[in-house]
């Protein structure tokens, strides 16, 4: 499984390495050219930057997964004395490093350039506590969680269309097969959580009991039902450990898939 983890990092690092090199030339154009204007403006187009970031990265891993799966290149791969799920957990760990690599550096960058354009010095004391809130490391391996969940759901409709569907003109149909997926998982979810309202303070760990109707500024994705006041941010008990859950299946089933069906 480690060599296999050489042999994707040596595949993507390229890739990878060329996305960060644009962004972070187009971060320093960004700050450079907008450095007098509002600083408002700045964060606005330097989170658009990190959020494009990832798309590429997030797009470019999924559809080399897609090029393996559909190509001749994929022979390699899965004649490897591998399990399914080791080959699938060494591209898992791959991307997980990968995104956070691109999320350590442009994020870093951004602070950096932020403080030079400005002319204030980082005051890396009060950065690091906010950094070991427990609330923002919560959140942060929430939305982790959350993206990794959803690279293994496109992984399992990947490799569901892949057996179903041996035509490979209609390789594209995975993308359906997904969206029903995910629809499905999110009124299960949906449900799971109606019967369960209890709910996590991520800032001190309390659980409170609501009501989803009454709840305010909800946010829906693809780990939980979430939603945040001025002061704390919940997370829904019932319904993190069912994407938990959800996420074991999907990892074991495309495993399967991978190992027991794909027809070379």
């Amino acid at each position: 499984m480690g060599k296999y983890m050489k042999y994707e990092i040596k595949g993507t690092y390229k890739v990878i390495l060329g996305i960060l090199a644009i962004v972070l030339i187009a971060t320093t154009v960004l700050y450079n050219y907008t450095a007098k204007n509002e600083s408002s403006l700045i964060i606005a187009l330097a989170s658009l930057l990190i959020f494009g970031t990832f798309l590429s990265a997030f797009l470019y891993i999924v559809g080399s997964f897609r090029k393996e799966l559909y190509e001749d290149r994929g022979y390699l791969t899965f004649t490897l004395p591998l399990t399914g799920n080791q080959i699938l957990g060494a591209k898992l760990i791959v991307a997980f490093m990968w995104f956070l690599i691109l999320g350590a550096i442009t994020v870093s960058y951004n602070i950096f350039m932020m403080a030079k354009t400005s002319g204030e010095t980082i005051n890396f004391k009060e950065l690091l506590s906010l950094i070991n809130s427990s609330e923002i490391i919560s959140f942060a391996i929430m939305i982790l969680i959350s993206g990794i969940s959803t690279l293994i759901l496109i992984y399992f409709s990947m490799a569901l269309s892949r057996v179903t569907l041996r035509n490979r003109k209609i390789g594209g149909m995975w993308f359906i097969i997904f969206l029903i997926l995910s629809a499905f998982i999110a009124w299960i979810q949906m449900k799971i959580v109606t019967i369960s309202p209890y709910y996590i303070n991520l800032k001190d760990w309390s659980i409170v009991n609501s009501n989803i109707s009454a709840l305010f500024q909800i946010e829906i994705d693809n780990a939980s039902l979430m939603f945040s006041t001025e002061d704390y941010f919940y997370i829904n008990i019932a319904g993190f450990i069912t994407n938990i859950i959800t996420g074991i299946i999907l990892f074991l089933g495309t495993g399967h898939i991978i190992e027991k069906k794909i027809d070379l």
